[in-house]
């Protein structure tokens, strides 16, 4: 994509609408960065770089753009987990200067620095660029709860970070999890079952790595290798990001199926879960309740 005038989100605004309306009006984020990933140039730094808090810097600035569209009634955000264009966003079609228009109109409307700000009210990332892009629910201190939870997550052992993900997989529906990778058996860090329904479970097996970088398809498919003939399903957690092939690999048809769990999707299922994260209640001052009672000057 060639650089636009203003934040470089902008130049997502409309493909977000596009990738929206091919997918049917309606889906999920992943949906959406995995639709444009494919349908447009997007540089390899910002598909697998990442943002301080440890988010992919593509999707980051994906999420911008739709909060931007969301503000401007393009898409709507009552269903949590799933973007919808509205009758409005269904027919619109942004030029660049509309785009930038439409940014510049919603931005210069937000509380300034002098002004009182709005609490919940997200910092642009025209002040910070690696601020991540809020959701339906996004926390006052998110950023840097991301950015610690990412040092924790690098400091832990490999043994300590293997039973964290067998903690994790426990708290969203495994059953019978062991942690394995002790045992040096071919890179299999644990494995345990999935209950589909009342009657049906599939075993899966995982394998957790804390890299700093990226994982390659080399990995995946030496995963998936040690796997074979032993799970129906296997499960890749990393403290880094997958590159592109490794995402491919991991979608390979007529193969053991492979779930990619990067360090993006590995803090939302920490906070998700409050597995080592408690949400606190606060308090904010009002002073505008008190300014008739104040001293006028």
């Amino acid at each position: 994509m060639k650089k636009l005038k203003g934040p470089k989100f902008i130049q997502y605004f409309q493909p977000v609408i596009d990738g929206l309306r091919d997918l049917g009006s309606s889906a999920k984020p992943k949906e959406v960065y995995n639709w444009i990933a494919e349908n447009h140039d997007i540089p390899k730094a910002e598909i697998e770089g990442t943002t301080k808090g440890g988010q992919s810097k593509f999707e980051n600035k994906v999420g911008w753009a739709r909060f931007y569209l969301a503000k401007a009634g393009l898409i709507d955000t009552e269903q949590r987990g799933v973007w919808v264009l509205t009758e409005r966003g269904r027919t619109t079609n942004l030029t660049h200067e509309e785009a930038y228009s439409l940014f510049k109109a919603i931005h210069d409307g937000f509380p300034r620095a002098d002004r009182t700000q709005e609490k919940n009210e997200p910092i642009s990332p025209v002040e910070d660029e690696d601020a991540s892009a809020p959701d339906e629910k996004a926390y006052l201190n998110q950023d840097e709860i991301q950015e610690r939870l990412v040092e924790i997550l690098k400091g832990l052992t490999n043994k300590g970070f293997e039973e964290l993900c067998a903690r994790l997989l426990r708290h969203i529906g495994f059953e019978n999890v062991k942690v394995t990778g002790q045992r040096g058996d071919q890179g299999i860090d644990g494995e345990g079952y999935l209950l589909i329904n009342r009657f049906v479970r599939t075993k899966v097996m995982f394998q957790c790595k804390r890299y700093e970088g990226t994982v390659g398809p080399e990995k995946i498919r030496e995963f998936r290798g040690a796997i074979q003939g032993r799970a129906e399903r296997g499960i890749f957690l990393t403290t880094g990001s997958f590159t592109k092939g490794a995402r491919e690999a991991a979608a390979q048809d007529n193969a053991t199926a492979i779930e990619l769990v990067d360090i993006d999707r590995l803090l939302e299922l920490l906070i998700e879960e409050g597995l080592g994260v408690r949400e606190t209640k606060a308090l904010t001052i009002e002073p505008e309740f008190f300014s008739a009672y104040q001293k006028k000057d």
